[in-house]
């Protein structure tokens, strides 16, 4: 790590500035998820590499992971691995929804009930959509990973570029939304079209 000393932070900044306390994220550097501080005589400093570090752990707790599983992935990760990579992780596994799926999912049965439904149909449905959209989702990610993301870590990029490709992630998670949106509305009128002739 070369930060320079105005990047360099005490556990007390590491803390506010990632929203953790500074029990928790010492807890976290106890159990090796951030590297050893850096010591200047008896003052123990961080830089912007432990905040990236901090910020992927939280977002992997976002996303359900346990601390043994995030102790794996993170294990995983290059030694070499800059705070720009760890980013572009973190923009990876964010989740794509604004609640909790089965939030969603509860409303959206609910609603479907209430309109008189019969429960059977509302399962299958279920099913059949979450089978489609588990390939679909698996298709994507492939797409994504060896088109957008390899080629990116593949080259030699500025943390300039590596803020823009994360900034861009979210909207090109709205873009994918409506597309399939989009994609699936024009089937159903196919079908439907197929159906009258």
């Amino acid at each position: 790590m070369t930060e320079t000393t105005e990047e360099l932070m005490t556990i007390d900044e590491l803390s506010t500035a990632t929203g953790l306390s500074v029990r928790t994220t010492r807890y976290y550097a106890s159990l090796g998820l951030i590297p050893a501080p850096i010591r200047r005589g008896r003052v123990a400093y961080y830089g912007p590499e432990h905040r990236a570090r901090l910020d992927l752990v939280t977002a992997l707790q976002e996303h359900g992971f346990t601390l043994q599983a995030i102790e794996r992935y993170l294990g995983r990760l290059p030694d070499d691995i800059t705070r720009e990579d760890l980013a572009m992780q973190r923009a990876m596994i964010t989740s794509w929804a604004t609640e909790p799926t089965e939030d969603i999912q509860a409303r959206i049965g609910r609603e479907l009930i209430a309109l008189g439904l019969p429960r059977d149909a509302l399962a299958a449905a279920y099913a059949a959509t979450s089978r489609h959209m588990a390939d679909l989702a698996a298709e994507l990610n492939v797409i994504l990973r060896d088109q957008v993301v390899d080629p990116f870590r593949r080259t030699h990029h500025s943390a300039e570029e590596a803020e823009h490709l994360e900034e861009v992630l979210p909207r090109l998670r709205q873009l994918t939304t409506e597309a399939i949106v989009v994609s699936f509305q024009d089937a159903v009128n196919r079908t439907i079209s197929n159906n009258l002739s």
